[in-house]
């Protein structure tokens, strides 16, 4: 990558959001080909080489639609190349039906600017790293929003959606909140009223969110938990977020629907 001299980044609020990169890479499962990568304060413009028109292979992503990026080496000890993958959800029309929806799109891209691959893998954190500060710079802030990096405690029902809802949260959950850098602690509810007990005694300050992953009933127990704790005042501002983990799911559709 070759960043522009001088201008990598300028501070902006709390954090970094990048005012120009720009580096040529190949993508991670395509060697043969070459790609330039232009980074700028909104967006992350990838343009396949050799670029005869403008407009031709070239792609740009808005970083207000990117949850996140990392870095990380190569798996095979005799690749020297590191990489790093950004992951966007942008709006795009829907296969099957009207409209549109957002939809997962990862790029990855491969970085072997020199033998070493720890120079690569410094070379893949300061993309990653930029991507990051610049999707956090774009994403427009709502009253009450978590910011990055953030914590859950995410509580599972496993009986709920006819015993789906663990093989639903690691299949898909799982990858995003990886995906977005978000860490977390996973926790599946044994009996009822496990949530209810838990969310009254616990330490809530470990976590910045409670996620329900379940049907309704599980929401209503932590809501009660929160309730019946001594500093229920502050406890019930905790935020929480509600997965669709059950069989019907009106509860959920409900809150992200008003919650826009």
């Amino acid at each position: 990558g070759l960043p522009v001299p001088g201008a990598l980044a300028a501070p902006l609020g709390n954090g970094m959001c990048p005012v120009a990169m720009y580096g040529e890479f190949a993508f991670r499962h395509n060697r043969k080909s070459r790609y330039a990568l232009s980074l700028t304060e909104r967006d992350l413009a990838v343009q396949k080489l050799p670029a005869v028109q403008a407009a031709r292979g070239r792609v740009v992503f808005n970083l207000r639609d990117c949850v996140g990026c990392r870095a990380y080496g190569a798996d095979d000890h005799a690749d020297v190349g590191a990489y790093f993958s950004a992951y966007f959800y942008p709006f795009r029309k829907r296969w099957a039906s009207p409209g549109v929806a957002r939809q997962r799109v990862e790029q990855c891209f491969r970085v072997a600017s020199t033998q070493d691959p720890h120079g690569n893998l410094d070379e893949a954190r300061k993309w990653a790293r930029a991507i990051s500060d610049g999707s956090v710079c774009n994403r427009p802030q709502k009253t009450g929003e978590l910011r990055r990096p953030c914590t859950f405690l995410v509580l599972l029902n496993p009986q709920s959606g006819k015993g789906q809802a663990h093989t639903l949260f690691t299949r898909h959950v799982q990858g995003i909140l990886q995906e977005a850098g978000i860490l977390y602690t996973l926790i599946i509810t044994e009996c009822q009223n496990h949530a209810r007990e838990l969310v009254r005694e616990t330490d809530l300050s470990q976590w910045d969110a409670l996620v329900i992953m379940s049907g309704d009933g599980l929401l209503f127990e932590v809501v009660n938990g929160l309730m019946e704790r001594e500093d229920w005042e502050e406890a019930i501002k905790t935020p929480l977020g509600i997965l669709p983990g059950g069989s019907g799911n009106a509860l959920a559709a409900s809150i992200h629907h008003y919650a826009g």
